[in-house]
């Protein structure tokens, strides 16, 4: 069985923002990103801090209500069991990048959509009319666990029509729920630490 590749870059490119917030958007940082971007084994990735993985996650937002699941005893990444979260996403691995030719083009964030739009077909149906292309809105580097500690989030927006999705199939997701920011606010302790940041981060705009 062949190996998952995950499309990663080293820490060493977040050095000079690394003073920054946790959540956080840099445009030039961005680009030097994905101009730097490789592929190695996932088993390496998990536990190599000299690299960060790059995650898609998809907060999905009808109107004023998100998007809520909780994480199962299924999911992939058992540090995160039981936790809720506002994101739907994963890793990025080789197959998303469809033409390796992608890394030396203009259009790199093709296939960060492409995985985005892989992950949420994998785990909901939205049922609702997609309103725009999904807008990638901040990052996440949070060091602070050992989850954060190998992995740099991109969070996109995602807006639908109505609240109305379902799940695709029991494989990590639990029941999903949409439900207002400031009730999002004061349930924010029962989520996993990307998802509170997310939330702050919509608290203040």
């Amino acid at each position: 069985m062949v190996e998952e590749e995950v499309i990663c870059f080293r820490k060493e490119l977040l050095s000079g923002s690394l003073n920054k917030r946790k959540v956080f958007y840099d445009e030039k940082l961005w680009r030097h990103i994905l101009d730097n971007l490789q592929s190695i084994p996932r088993s390496v990735a998990e536990k190599d801090y000299n690299f960060k993985q790059v995650v898609v996650y998809a907060v999905i937002k009808s109107g004023d209500l998100f998007l809520t699941y909780r994480r199962t005893s299924k999911t992939n990444e058992e540090r995160l069991r039981s936790r809720y979260s506002v994101g739907i996403g994963g890793h990025i691995n080789i197959a998303d990048t469809t033409q390796l030719s992608l890394f030396n083009s203009d259009h790199k964030e093709g296939f960060l959509l492409e995985a985005l739009w892989r992950e949420i077909r994998e785990e909901i149906n939205i049922e609702a009319a997609i309103l725009a292309e999904p807008r990638l809105i901040c990052f996440i580097n949070d060091d602070s666990n050992d989850v954060g500690k190998v992995h740099f989030g991109t969070v996109w927006l995602v807006k639908i029509e109505r609240p109305e999705v379902s799940l695709r199939k029991e494989r990590g997701i639990g029941k999903l729920e949409f439900y207002a920011l400031q009730q999002l606010q004061n349930r924010k302790e029962q989520f996993e630490t990307w998802s509170q940041l997310v939330i702050d981060r919509f608290s203040v705009e």
